[in-house]
């Protein structure tokens, strides 16, 4: 925890009367100035409360703040490893609820929403209804925000008044991923609950973005679960009444994260219920961080390609039916030999009639813009914008969707006012279907939209359905799609993220000479030992305050000069915000390294990449191996064992481990598995495979990594007969399905007919389905294996489609390994693909046969 800097809180004190000494000689001054009209006086007096208000809260923050935070850096420090009694209603073992804060909240606001609408009201509005000007309308609106601020203020501090100051009570502290999250709420609580309490544990990630006017939070539910408390399972305590709770949260699940101010990771559980009145509503954050005995990480596969955005907890994928919701919107019928889903139209009222309500304002603004003498360039920029408005609009409140599965094929069809199109989608064709969300503008996480988006094994993404308001309707809609259309039934919520997945705090991946660092491949992720370190550094104060106070003199310093600026320069400013271009979208922003095509490689060009830093060496032999350059691959292969130590997984590299690991050329494959050995520190010899074997064996939480490194070593010629019956006993007999995944994701660089068998295996008889999913990758085109290899299994795979045991998943996986081996465009149909390996069969093993033993099926 950095200290708190007495330069910051000088800042705030100075900043704070820049606002407060002027707020009060206008306020002195409107007063006593003689001749005023009372509109005026009331309206200049609000507009000088206002800053006086500002500057006043500024000032008591500062004092108050500064305070607050050295208290906070005092309980840090003497609790540097556990995080969870930073704050001081956890160390008590209870969250505070958050009603109290925001009720103090909304009377803040409403006092400073009415001192800045009341000089509008006061002074414009009669001004403009004695000139008969239609303008007054659009006045009127904004100066609404008023009463409306009130109302809220009001019915907040009503809310926390009746039910008091709750708390959550934790039967345990911290929560722990993979454990139970189980205590009860206290309260006052003297209405009858009909329908009970609904209780919810989210995992919120909350992104703060801009500054000042253009500040904005953006709240995505990484992962949810709900529950209904009946109101005979409420108890009772002297104060009041009490709530249970108990969730188990999954062990994949990211951990409470409040490092970084501006990108956080918070876990809250929400209380409701419909009473008489001010409805209940609550929220607490409670904590959840690793612990020593939570530390081992579970690694699962990353997510799809397929999928945008990152996933939620493992927990919500199940090969099970989702139950269904107790209220749904969809309509589901019986339709031509298959089954339609109707999605009507204003299937989200709230969230339409808001929209409709703030479309209406901001057409009434470009109807005054186009009618005043603006510049025309507004009109324009509002127009465009009220244009776009309109047709959300349109769609949020006319638009239905129809989802029709049947007869071997998926069709959709969107409309607004019966006016779009359909698609169709063969079912070998999808490679997924899921549920997805986004992140929601104002933090309003506990009602997010949903959508039903299908995903083609080329890459395009389609959206079947939106504006679904409940989670488990739209996990439930893709359970039954996926059922009807033989799928695999994987119901995780994706969350669509500019920002991608949110970072942990204190991750340090160990390795064996240098740190294990994931370079996730394009199918699979990799494993390594998570070591959670809460400790933070302590910087000098008097370092930051010299910082905070040269931060200051700059800011300071920028205000005057932009003032003065701004008034020599009014008449200007028009024309040159006509001419000058667009700001970046963020300049922070980090795009992905280009990618290079370079010729083939020359004499000249050897002499040089040998002169290079063993980095660029490396990436750029990597780069020209990735496009079949057989004399960087030579050169590659010298060099590879020399840069063990020398080399990181920077951008670049990472990039081109992506690329590699999927590539249509095995000799590139293999230059994969040289590059991951040589970032992690492994020779390509047997004492490096001596030294993982004893390392599975001892270190359970590097046990993943070893057995994934020695499937590389023995793929490359390194004691492959001591490594391969060491490798197979762990992927067929570990009790762990995280360490056999990744000893099957290490067999699929051996090469060989047996592991072929082997990986087969592990796909029909591993009682993991994760595992039998990548067993399944492995055998149809993952890893080093030729086309004529996977010929071999054809007969395998037909055999298991057409066993009536076969279950919809593994008969759907069945399928997709068939195409994927023959690129044969079959229906996914056991007589059909019998009847094609009888006729084509032979032909096509020749096919495979005649290739280069290095050209198999891949991305380029």
């Amino acid at each position: 925890m950095t200290q708190p800097s007495k330069g910051v809180a000088a800042f705030l004190v100075f900043f704070g009367l820049m606002f407060f000494v002027p707020g009060l000689f206008f306020l002195f001054a409107g007063v006593f100035v003689k001749g005023s009209a009372p509109s005026g006086l009331v309206a200049g007096a609000s507009g000088a409360l206002l800053f006086v208000v500002i500057g006043g809260g500024l000032v008591f923050a500062a004092f108050y703040g500064y305070g607050r935070m050295k208290e906070q850096a005092a309980r840090e420090e003497s609790n540097p490893s556990s995080p969870w009694l930073w704050r001081t209603d956890w160390a008590s073992r209870r969250a505070q609820s958050q009603n109290k804060n925001r009720a103090i909240g909304a009377w803040i606001l409403c006092v400073l929403g009415n001192l800045f609408v009341l000089p509008f009201a006061i002074a414009m509005v009669p001004m403009l209804a004695r000139q008969n000007d239609s303008r007054m309308i659009i006045v009127l609106a904004f100066c609404s925000l008023g009463p409306i601020l009130f109302v809220y203020a009001v019915r907040a501090s009503i809310r926390q008044r009746r039910y008091g100051d709750t708390y959550f009570e934790f039967y345990s502290l911290p929560f722990s991923p993979g454990g139970r999250l189980s205590g009860k709420i206290h309260l006052k609580f003297d209405a009858s609950v009909q329908h009970g309490i609904d209780l919810g544990l989210s995992c919120v990630r909350k992104t703060i973005t801009g500054s000042g006017d253009s500040r904005s939070t953006v709240q995505a539910v990484l992962w949810q679960a709900d529950q209904n408390i009946p109101p005979g399972a409420m108890g009772t305590d002297p104060l009041g009444q009490t709530i249970p709770a108990d969730f188990a949260i999954p062990s994949d699940a990211y951990v409470t994260d409040h490092d970084n101010p501006s990108d956080q990771v918070l876990w809250v559980l929400h209380a409701s219920a419909d009473v008489p009145g001010v409805n209940y509503t609550d929220d607490f954050e409670v904590p959840v961080f690793r612990t020593g005995s939570s530390t081992e990480q579970t690694f699962t596969s990353s997510p799809s390609s397929a999928g945008s955005g990152f996933a939620d907890s493992s927990s919500d994928a199940d090969s099970a039916l989702v139950p269904a919701p107790t209220n749904t919107k969809v309509i589901i019928s019986p339709q031509g030999g298959g089954t339609e889903f109707y999605f009507p139209a204003f299937r989200s009222p709230v969230r339409a009639i808001l929209l409709f309500v703030f479309t209406a304002i901001w057409s009434g603004v470009v109807y005054v813009l186009l009618h005043s003498r603006a510049p025309m360039i507004f009109p324009i920029v509002f127009g465009l914008t009220d244009l776009l408005l309109v047709s959300a609009s349109f769609h949020v409140l006319f638009g239905t969707s129809r989802i029709s599965v049947g007869n071997g094929e998926i069709l959709s069809a969107r409309k607004i006012l019966g006016i779009g199109s359909a698609k169709r989608f063969s079912i070998s064709q999808i490679d997924a279907i899921m549920p997805v969300t986004s992140g929601q503008v104002g933090g309003n996480q506990g009602n997010p939209e949903y959508a039903i988006r299908l995903v083609t094994k080329e890459g395009r993404r389609y959206t079947l359905a939106d504006e679904i308001t409940s989670r488990q309707e739209a996990r439930w809609i893709v359970s039954q799609i996926e059922t009807l259309a033989d799928l695999k039934i994987d119901t995780r919520v994706q969350v669509d993220s500019f920002y991608g997945s949110p970072p942990q705090p204190g991750q340090s991946v160990s390795g064996a000479s240098q740190p294990f660092q994931p370079a996730f491949g394009s199918n699979a992720s990799r494993p390594g030992a998570i070591q959670i370190n809460w400790q933070r550094s302590l910087p000098a104060s008097r370092r930051s305050t010299i910082i905070s106070f040269a931060v200051f003199g700059l800011v300071a310093l920028g205000m005057f000069a932009w003032q003065g600026w701004r008034v020599s320069t009014l008449k200007s400013m028009a024309s040159s915000a006509r001419s000058n271009s667009p700001r970046p979208a963020r300049a922070d922003a980090k795009l992905p390294p280009a990618r290079r095509v370079f010729a083939s490689m020359t004499d000249a060009d050897a002499e040089r990449i040998q002169a290079l830093p063993a980095q660029d060496q490396a990436e750029e032999l990597l780069e020209r191996a990735i496009g079949h350059d057989q004399r960087a691959l030579d050169l590659f292969d010298k060099n590879v064992e020399s840069w063990v130590g020398h080399i990181n997984l920077s951008d670049r590299m990472k990039q081109l481990e992506r690329r590699s690991v999927f590539s249509s050329d095995l000799r590139v494959r293999c230059a994969n598995a040289d590059i991951n050995l040589t970032l992690d520190g492994w020779q390509k010899n047997e004492e490096a495979a001596d030294m993982l074997i004893e390392r599975a064996r001892t270190d359970r939480s590097y046990r993943a990594a070893a057995v994934y490194f020695l499937g590389m070593l023995a793929g490359r010629g390194v004691a492959y007969e001591k490594i391969h019956p060491v490798l197979l006993e762990y992927a067929k007999h570990d009790p762990d399905a995280t360490i056999r995944q990744w000893a099957v994701e290490g067999m699929r660089y051996l090469g060989k007919d047996e592991a072929l068998d082997e990986l087969f295996e592990s796909f029909t008889h591993d009682p993991s389905m994760n595992v039998r999913d990548r067993a399944g990758c492995n055998v149809s085109d993952c890893g080093n294996f030729t086309r004529t290899q996977r010929m071999r299994m054809v007969p395998k795979l037909l055999d298991l489609v057409s066993d009536n045991r076969t279950n919809p998943q593994m008969r759907a996986w069945s399928f997709m390994a068939l195409h994927e081996i023959t690129d044969a465009n079959v229906p996914a149909d056991a007589q059909s693909w019998k009847n094609w390996y009888r006729d084509h069969g032979a032909e096509k093993l020749v096919e495979f046969q005649a290739l280069d033993w290095w050209q198999v099926r891949g991305d380029e």
